[in-house]
């Protein structure tokens, strides 16, 4: 805890209560306090009050893209109504007097009637891509200052929902710099699947050091979708090493005040069908008793299928939607390097699919695990198609045993059986 040595005052020391903020919780931090009370405990208090009045309207401008004098003019009361807790990054204080830089953070579920949630983003991947002088672009592979940043504003206040992966091995296969200007959409379907986000937001950022110790120069460019389209840039500077870190966070809120921007002017929008819609596997198949032929007009085969890399998955998916017959393709499961699980949507029937697959090289074949979609290799059958419509008309109609040709002679009527006699009659 840092102290402030003044005159004649006795300094209190006390432990800094922290409000952590969530997936539930705004956060408004760095806002700089200093009030003068008859006490400690009134000088805390209204210092409190002060950086909640404070936060309101930087929240109102994070969240809108809007300035913060258009702000919804709100009594101290509405304000702490919405406040879930108050964070302590710094504190100094006497007797009388409390100076500190307080972090403000508002439950979203209150404060979202004033702040017109219902237009917030949906989520979306983010690919912070790092630049150094020696033009090495870097995304999740190695730690980065840049990504460090984008992990510390993690709990800001924002109207976006930015997915930041883990980045395991296998993330880092797809998610590179490479990719992040490559327009392949079926990639970016499978990618975007894995995350389950909506949308990708590319924020690149250069540094370029002056000299060894001395100034940094920093240009970000904010950019959208998988033609990484650039929305804005902005550019920054630090007079030493010293003062990078605190360059980089500047440098990200300048792009998520570019995307909230952008949010509101509608450019946000994702394109139609760049995102996977993964759909409940109960109800796909056929309805036991549900009429026959009408009832497996509409279904859906699951299948496992190997896909080595994104590159093969993605041949598979555009030959598989090209089937005749397949109405799309659900990717439930992506395990790249290994099997993934599908689910393949068609409006014929079974024999109809497996016919029309086998057309294209498919084979769907039982495996120990269910059923296995798979290239045809030599030595398997032909796979017979299905009967049409004609076929099941014309087939021979096979007469019961005991039936009669039309023109065949009639039978004598039987006659009825005689009554038996009784043997008390008289004769």
């Amino acid at each position: 805890m840092f102290r402030l040595l003044l005159p004649a005052a006795l300094l209190i020391a006390v432990p800094a209560a922290a409000a952590p903020a969530g997936p539930g919780a705004f956060k408004i931090g760095g806002i700089a306090v200093d009030v003068v009370a008859k006490d400690a405990v009134e000088a805390r208090a209204a210092a409190y009050q002060l950086a909640e009045r404070r936060a309101w309207p930087l929240l109102w401008a994070r969240m809108t893209g809007d300035s913060p004098t258009a702000a919804p003019k709100l009594g101290d009361g509405a304000i702490e109504a919405m406040v879930a807790g108050v964070e302590i990054e710094q504190e100094q204080f006497s007797t009388t007097r409390y100076i500190g830089r307080l972090a403000i953070v508002f439950d979203r579920d209150r404060a979202s009637g004033l702040l017109g949630q219902g237009a917030q983003a949906p989520p979306m991947l983010l690919l912070p891509v790092f630049i150094d002088g020696a033009g090495v672009r870097t995304v999740y592979q190695a730690k980065t200052p840049w990504t460090a940043a984008w992990l510390r504003f993690r709990d800001a206040a924002s109207a976006l929902d930015y997915v930041i992966p883990a980045a395991n091995a296998g993330d880092n296969v797809v998610l590179t710099a490479w990719q992040a200007h490559r327009g392949d959409r079926p990639l970016w379907r499978t990618i975007l699947s894995r995350f389950r986000a909506s949308d990708v937001l590319t924020a690149e950022i250069r540094l370029v050091r002056q000299w060894p110790g001395g100034p940094v120069v920093a240009t970000v460019v904010a950019r959208h979708g998988p033609d990484a389209t650039e929305l804005g840039r902005a550019g920054f500077r630090a007079s030493g090493p010293a003062g990078v870190d605190a360059m980089l966070d500047d440098a990200v809120r300048a792009v998520d005040a570019i995307y909230v921007k952008a949010l509101a002017n509608g450019q946000l929008q994702a394109e139609k069908g760049l995102r996977i819609e993964l759909e409940p596997l109960i109800g796909t198949g056929a309805v036991i008793g549900g009429g026959g032929a009408a009832a497996a007009s509409v279904g859906g085969t699951e299948a496992n299928v190997a896909t080595p890399d994104a590159r093969s998955w993605a041949a598979i998916e555009a030959e598989v939607r090209s089937t005749p017959g397949v109405t799309g393709v659900t990717l439930s499961r992506l395990a790249l390097g290994a099997v993934s699980h599908i689910v393949i949507r068609h409006a014929d029937s079974d024999a109809a699919l497996a016919y029309h697959l086998d057309q294209k090289g498919f084979r769907l074949a039982p495996d120990a695990a269910g059923t296995l979609l798979r290239r045809k290799v030599a030595g398997d059958p032909a796979v017979p198609p299905p009967p049409t419509a004609a076929d099941l008309a014309g087939a021979e109609v096979i007469a019961e045993p005991d039936a009669m040709p039309a023109d065949a002679p009639a039978r004598p009527a039987a006659k009825p059986p005689a009554k038996p006699r009784d043997p008390l009659a008289p004769r």
